[in-house]
């Protein structure tokens, strides 16, 4: 039975979307709808607004806003135009008629002087500053700042850096002057800036404007003039000498010059004259008069393994303020350079086998010297002599033995020649050989008061003659020097003590077994020739000796580790001669040791091998003393102390 329509349950209603999603997706095909189906349909179309009628659009609120506002902005935008037009012509008016204003471009500030001058000579300059304003100023100051190296004319001691002077009021129309003299200094050449500023303020202003300029002086030429005196070229490892000539180029007294020179990679410096004021590549000349000279003469070699060429660079000039050692401004510079050949004659010089420019011997040692020597030369060298001269006096005169040669003891000198050896009368190309000597150093640590840092060197020159080109006999000359340097000798004493020493001990002597017995150990080092650097002592206690930790000078550094048991006295420096007709070097300490009953009878070690290491501070090598046997309770030294001293009791 079916409900009247009425009374049927009512069906959810159906959104728009949702009948949208059953049109698009039903397989039933809409209905076909007639025009007059669409009539009296209610529609709601939204129409552009350009679509509007005008009459629509002058009735909106947006039109008759923009209606109501326009007459005054077009009023503002006319006034600002004639607004920008009167500020412009004033601006016009002003800059063309002047005005009250102060313009950079009419302040002028110029410079009269030379344009070049010769370095410490005086330059004058004359500053002028105008004001073409049309208005006056309340103040102008002239600032002058000067390049590096200029001096004061009334002292040429003292460095000049900058110029100040206040100039006042200057009106309009009008200029000052100021005249100043400086004296600069630089290389031949060069071109020096000087910055010149005016500082101005205006009248009834508290602003200050400046205009700067610049000022460039040339340096026509140096006040010192170098002459160096140079070979072209020279064989390695062969002698040479450079002069080195400074004239004075000025009319004014030059101070404080300093000479400083840069040598290439190879050269040795030997010596000069004058000595050198700073290292080996500086000498203070000091104060140069007019027309004043100095001469510096350089002796040195230069090593090289093939044919090449080294450059020297020598610069002459002020001494600097900051750094004696080096040049606050610079005069004149010199580049030489020096071609090197190799030496017709090669030579070197091995002692104990041992090749380089120093040998470290031992006090007493005797010494064995080998020259190598060999003819380079496409060609014959006759006449060859070579000569070995021993210099110092810590070798044994009486010990030297030559090998086929002579030996002068009035020179120090062993020769060999063509009367010794019959081959150097005529060496062929390519030829070479050896020559030997030996001598015996002076055991030195025996006085060390008069041989304190031992020394000694053996130079070694070969000389013969060469036939060249021209079928005409040239000397030739090739030379090796080696030093010889006598190492410091280190040594170590330790002494056991009880009933005397530092400390007051306890305990019996013999030891007594389950009983603790205290001991006084001391250390003592000597020095003989050579200060020694970072000088240490180092031994190590057994497990059963205990460390008390009392040291004798309390300022003496003994440290004891108690993992492993090393003790190590730090001793640091050790002058040489302590402990050589003067008081060694000396520490005490006290240890003690509880027997065991497993040690009775026996003498129980204390104190393990003790050995002094360092750095020999002349040499530079690394020494060690002997090594010091380990120390029992035997080894006492007390007056009165016997062998069974140190066996233990029950």
């Amino acid at each position: 039975m079916s409900l009247p329509e009425e009374n049927q349950p009512e069906q959810p209603r159906k959104s728009s979307l949702e009948n949208l999603e059953n049109r698009l997706y039903s397989r039933t095909p809409p209905p076909l709808r007639h025009d007059e189906e669409f009539i009296g349909e209610e529609k709601h179309i939204r129409i552009a607004p350009g679509w509007t009628s005008k009459a629509e659009r002058e009735h909106s609120a947006i039109y008759t806003l923009f209606s109501a506002t326009m007459p005054w902005l077009k009023g503002f935008f006319i006034a600002s135009i004639i607004f920008f037009l009167f500020a412009a012509g004033i601006a016009f008016f002003g800059f063309f008629r002047g005005g009250n204003t102060i313009s950079p471009q009419n302040i002028s500030v110029t410079v009269s002087g030379p344009v070049g001058t010769g370095a410490g000579e005086e330059v004058p300059l004359e500053i002028s500053v105008g004001n073409n304003n049309t208005i006056d100023l309340d103040s102008v100051s002239l600032l002058v700042e000067f390049p590096d190296g200029t001096k004061k004319p009334e002292a040429l001691s003292e460095s000049l850096l900058r110029y100040r002077d206040d100039l006042g009021p200057l009106s309009a129309g009008a200029n000052v002057s100021r005249e100043l003299s400086f004296v600069p200094y630089g290389e031949e050449g060069e071109t020096k800036s000087i910055t010149i500023t005016a500082e101005y303020r205006p009248k009834d202003s508290n602003a200050i404007f400046s205009k700067k300029i610049t000022y460039d002086i040339l340096i026509s030429s140096a006040p010192v003039t170098f002459t160096l005196g140079i070979p072209k070229e020279v064989n390695s490892d062969q002698m040479f000498e450079i002069e080195v000539g400074l004239t004075s180029n000025s009319n004014t007294l030059q101070e404080n010059l300093l000479l400083k020179a840069q040598y290439p990679f190879g050269f040795q410096f030997v010596e000069s004259s004058p000595e050198p004021s700073f290292g080996n590549d500086g000498w203070l000349i000091g104060d140069l008069q007019s027309e004043g000279e100095r001469t510096i003469r350089i002796k040195g070699k230069i090593q090289a393994t093939e044919e090449a060429e080294r450059t020297f660079r020598f610069s002459v000039g002020t001494q600097s303020t900051k750094d004696e050692e080096q040049l606050g401004t610079t005069f004149i510079t010199e580049v030489p350079t020096i071609a090197i050949r190799k030496p017709f004659l090669t030579l070197d010089l091995l002692v104990s086998g041992e090749k380089g420019k120093t040998f470290i011997a031992k006090s007493g040692q005797t010494v064995r010297a080998d020259i190598v020597w060999g003819n380079n030369l496409s060609a014959k060298i006759a006449d060859l002599e070579i000569t070995a001269t021993l210099q110092g006096d810590i070798y044994n005169q009486s010990s030297v033995s030559a090998s086929g040669g002579f030996y002068d003891s009035g020179t120090g000198t062993v020769l060999w020649n063509k009367q010794k050896t019959a081959r150097f009368g005529v060496v062929e190309p390519g030829e070479n050989g050896t020559l030997s000597f030996s001598f015996g150093v002076l055991p030195v640590a025996t006085d060390p008061s008069s041989f304190k840092n031992p020394q000694m060197s053996i130079v070694v020159t070969a000389t013969g003659k060469r036939l060249d080109e021209q079928g005409l006999y040239q000397n030739v000359v090739s030379s090796v020097t080696k030093d010889i340097k006598i190492a410091t000798s280190l040594a170590l004493s330790s002494r056991l003590l009880h009933d005397e020493g530092s400390f007051t001990n306890s305990g019996s002597i013999p030891p007594q077994a389950e009983t603790e017995t205290t001991y006084t150990v001391v250390w003592a080092l000597s020095n003989t020739s050579n200060g020694v650097g970072n000088a240490s002592v180092s031994a190590v206690l057994p497990s059963y000796v205990k460390w008390l930790g009392q040291v004798e000078p309390a300022s003496e550094e003994l440290t004891y580790s108690p993992v492993g048991g090393e003790l190590v006295w730090k001793a640091g420096e050790v002058e040489a001669g302590d402990g050589v007709g003067t008081p060694p070097r000396e520490v005490s300490f006290q240890i003690s040791i509880t027997p065991s009953q497993s040690q009775i009878g026996t003498t129980p070690t204390l104190i393990g091998e003790t050995l002094a290491r360092g750095t020999d501070r002349f040499t530079g090598v690394p020494v060690t003393s002997n090594a010091r046997q380990a120390l029992t309770t035997k080894s006492l030294s007390d007056s009165g102390a016997t062998a069974e001293s140190g066996k233990v009791t029950p």
